[in-house]
């Protein structure tokens, strides 16, 4: 039988939006990522919630929106309650990224689709794994097997690997090549200098992205030195910077950096503060600190140079809130009079809200000031409206002023000097809360009270009515279809789960409480029988029912919450509970006046200066070519990038002189592919006699050897039992079979180890000390392709064969 396999893109295909596809193995439905920005807004939402109930796992690869953005979201409203998998890291990470969300989308805007418990809850059920750990995924689809490898660009990043018989998926987004200050590079480059992981070649199904097919980076060492020379030209002429960054991923690198930076200069320290703008930043660093081994080396080696914390940002000051911000710049007078200034990270990335918004609309008109972007942000978002405007500037300098966008669009000045964009505005759009007043504050004064008051009364009602339930296997055959539904009313307020229909008879007897003018209830009795049936009737009677123990099958039922002792929330042992709910770092304080939220379009005039440094951690459009041809996919699926980059690197992949493969597929939103193998796997038993006498070889990290007997089905047994062949065949002589990597390259290297001089010739030939050829023939009736040993009978040519079949496994 042979595996189906289809893949769906729900979103974040042809486009850069957030990443969310469903991969359909057999019957088993596998969701990869679930990615959304901060708006919230998109038909890949409304796609996510129609396959939600019917997905059987969740892979996430990074702690970021583009990644983690609906997980909170599909969990607590759209019915995804299958198992989810994630490393610890990208677990812990992500949860804080999309708490420090929530808390700057409540405090702006009417934010209700989740909220810090419903992501608390969604990043619980989590399975955390370990780097290079397999996983079999639950029930029926135990056959699947998920494993996690190094990704990069985000601590705790992952490329997966999802195995299926012999199927391999290989979905690999947002991949880094390279060493950064704090992370080590993707797992695809561990197999040596410029060599693909052996272990992830070659797989079934290539899912990747074409984020920055269409650009070439310099090197990280020239983009860090651009980085810090903008930030510190600003410094020198007494400006503030504004960084905007993420939560809790790329931030670490971003801080990591400056943090290096800083001490080297005594003069910005003592005219600048470094400062890392988030409610969550205090967490960020504690949780960063104890994932010190999901970093590189280098963070480990900083335990040993000096007696402090590992990633302790110590020039990095974590401050909450802009008046923090001011409080901490006007903390120590400076000489000579001058005021402090600062060089701020601040989330959201995208700058469409939060805090980055609000130091933007505060410092934009200045011209000492500077924004630099460390990325290019999400699509329609502020910041990747500043990053085109820089663009614009930029290739208007670079062409002479003909600001023609597709002059050498393979490639990004990405080391230009800073723009300064005078003279023009933009527009903002600025969500916030003002407090109410006048009648708005009168009018929600008195229905908070009437709230308060039904509330009171309600909890009494429920509780009354949780202490009189009657045990279930007692009351049942005693009880009308009426009763039975009270029961069950009752007993799913005590839980919390009742919906608006079956809180009106309770709203109703809390109206009666509340009136305190009847003090009567209507209780249903049995009436006389007339023909086969009671008859139902009701009594006006006092109020009083006999109290019940509530107990279920192994007793009587406490209410833990009189028993628990609160914990000291100032002990800092409870940074890394990862039962505990996640605060933010100022308590989650809220304001004791009520607020509205309004949203208002503002024009904003352009005087500071606009950078853009990539430091996103990302392959750049050359290298993801270079490894797509090391890693040698059956099949390639290419999604997250814009429709030029997708198409430049699917025309460059279906290029004859390119070594990749021609099945490349770059699917639309909600288009569904057929991506199988066609490839036939028959499962069957090998009985205990016939496999003690296979010949088992190595080859990489399997064990293959050749059999040869007889299929035999057992009576109802669905898989077929390989047993020995009593005929004598199976003794009989079959050609060898040589099982290896045929590329003429790699045996090329195996050769001149060996001292064998081996070069190719104009027809693709390696020839060996001149006197033996090798060269690829093609395989009888269609087969796989052969390697040719041809010359004359010599001591050369039997060294060189014997070398040839050691390369091998000979079966």
């Amino acid at each position: 039988m042979s595996n189906a396999l289809q893949f769906t893109a729900i979103s974040g295909a042809n486009s850069e939006d957030a990443v969310c596809y469903i991969l359909e193995i057999d019957d088993a439905k596998i969701l990869l990522d679930c990615g959304s920005y901060e708006d919230y807004a998109g038909e890949g939402l409304a796609q996510l919630q129609r396959v939600a109930p019917q997905v059987d796992a969740v892979l996430l690869s990074h702690p970021d929106l583009a990644h983690v953005g609906a997980y909170a979201l599909a969990y607590s409203q759209y019915g995804l309650t299958c198992a989810a998998y994630a490393t610890q890291a990208t677990q812990m990470m992500g949860r804080l990224c999309m708490l420090d969300v929530v808390k700057t989308l409540a405090a702006r805007e009417e934010f209700s689709l989740f909220d810090e418990k419903d992501v608390d809850a969604a990043f619980e059920s989590v399975t955390a794994l370990q780097y290079f750990q397999p996983k079999a995924l639950p029930g029926k689809h135990s056959g699947i097997v998920i494993t996690a490898h190094s990704a990069g660009h985000t601590i705790g990043g992952t490329i997966w690997t999802i195995s299926n018989g012999a199927e391999v998926v290989l979905y690999a987004l947002d991949f880094n090549h390279m060493k950064e200050g704090h992370l080590n590079r993707s797992s695809l480059m561990e197999g040596g200098l410029g060599m693909v992981n052996q272990r992830l070649m070659r797989p079934t199904l290539l899912i990747t992205d074409s984020y920055n097919a269409l650009y070439s980076l310099p090197t990280r060492k020239q983009r860090i030195e651009c980085f810090l020379g903008s930030v510190g030209d600003v410094i020198k002429h007494g400006g503030n910077v504004l960084i905007p960054v993420d939560s809790a991923a790329r931030v670490l690198e971003v801080a990591h950096i400056l943090n290096d930076w800083w001490p080297h200069d005594k003069m910005r320290r003592d005219t600048h503060v470094l400062c890392l703008l988030s409610g969550y930043g205090r967490r960020v660093r504690s949780f960063a600190q104890s994932l010190v081994g999901w970093m590189s080396g280098g963070i480990e080696s900083q335990m040993s140079d000096r007696d402090a914390k590992p990633f302790d940002l110590r020039y990095v000051t974590i401050v909450q809130s802009l008046e923090e911000l001011d409080r901490r710049v006007r903390k120590d007078s400076r000489p000579r009079g001058r005021s402090r200034r600062a060089v701020v990270l601040a989330p959201l990335e995208g700058m469409s809200t939060g805090l980055s918004q609000e130091l933007f609309l505060r410092w934009a008109g200045d011209r000492k000031n500077a924004v630099i972007l460390p990325q290019r942000g999400p699509p329609s978002s502020l910041a990747r409206q500043l990053y085109t405007r820089w663009w614009d500037r930029t290739q208007t300098r670079r062409t002479g002023g003909s600001n023609d966008s597709s002059a050498d669009a393979s490639s990004v000045v990405q080391l230009a000097p800073p723009v300064r964009l005078s003279r023009s505005t933009i527009s903002v759009t600025v969500k916030k809360r003002v407090q109410l007043e006048g009648e708005e504050l009168d009018n929600w004064i008195v229905q908070e009270k009437r709230r308060k008051e039904q509330e009171a009364a309600r909890e009494a009602l429920l509780k009354r009515k949780r202490d009189m339930l009657d045990d279930d296997d007692v009351s049942s055959a005693s009880e009308s279809d009426d009763d039975a539904t009270e029961r069950r009313i009752g007993m799913a307020a005590a839980i919390g789960d009742v919906s608006a229909v079956a809180f009106s008879e309770i709203d109703l007897e809390t109206e009666r409480l509340l009136s305190g003018q009847s003090f009567d209830l209507y209780v249903r009795g049995r009436g006389p029988v007339r023909g086969l049936y009671l008859e139902n009737k009701s009594y006006c009677m006092f109020p009083f029912q006999e109290m019940n123990r509530r107990t279920d099958e192994y007793g009587e039922i406490y209410e833990l919450e009189k028993y628990m002792v609160k914990l000291d929330t100032d002990d800092a042992t409870l940074a890394l509970d990862a039962d505990k709910p996640y605060e933010s770092d100022d308590g989650g304080k809220k304001e004791s006046r009520p607020t509205k939220a309004v949203v208002e379009e503002r024009r904003v005039q352009l005087n500071c200066q606009l950078s853009f440094v990539d430091i996103e951690g990302r392959a750049d459009g050359t290298s993801v070519r270079n490894i797509l041809a090391l890693v040698m996919p059956k099949r390639l699926v290419i999604v997250h990038g814009s429709s030029a980059g997708t198409k430049a690197l699917a025309d460059y992949c279906r290029d004859p002189g390119v070594q990749v493969t021609k099945e490349i597929y770059t699917p639309r939103v909600g288009e569904i592919l057929n991506v199988s193998s066609g490839v036939n796997v028959y499962r069957s038993r090998l009985t205990d006699t016939l496999f003690k006498q296979v010949r088992m070889a190595s080859v990489q990290d399997s064990m293959v050897g050749f059999v040869s007997g007889r299929v035999r089905y057992a009576q109802g047994d669905q898989v077929p039992t390989l047993d020995r062949d009593g005929t004598g065949l199976q003794s009989a002589w079959h050609p060898t079979v040589l099982v290896g990597d045929p590329r003429l390259s790699a045996l090329r290297s195996v050769l001149g180890k060996q001292g064998i001089t081996a070069l190719f010739d104009s027809e693709g030939s390696l020839v060996c000390n001149n006197v033996v050829a090798i060269r690829r023939g093609a395989g009888k009736h269609g087969g796989p392709d052969t390697l040719q040993v041809l010359g004359n009978p010599s001591a050369d040519y039997y060294h060189i064969r014997a070398v040839v079949y050691s390369h091998f496994a000979a079966l």
